[in-house]
């Protein structure tokens, strides 16, 4: 009857441990979680910038041209 007893035990404390690094890893796993969500936030947020950089360049640029294109219009229209 003690060694059945010892055993219970000794497999309650083999749970007990188990269910602390159960804990543990689901404590990493929400951590690596919030980490994640805040790196893929920042990546995009990035990548935004980039994107909207480059349309601005890209409008500076045809901007530029219709003013060239408008001016030369205008200039052949005086004549």
């Amino acid at each position: 009857m003690e060694e059945i007893l010892k055993q219970i035990l000794n497999e309650l404390k083999e749970i007990r441990t188990d269910i602390n690094e159960l804990k543990q890893g689901q404590n990493r796993l929400e951590v690596g979680q919030e980490n994640l969500q805040k790196n893929i936030v920042d990546s995009l947020g990035l990548y935004t910038e980039k994107i909207v950089g480059h349309v601005d360049d890209k409008t500076e640029a045809l901007n530029k041209r219709v003013y060239k294109v408008e001016s030369e219009v205008e200039r052949l229209s005086r004549q």
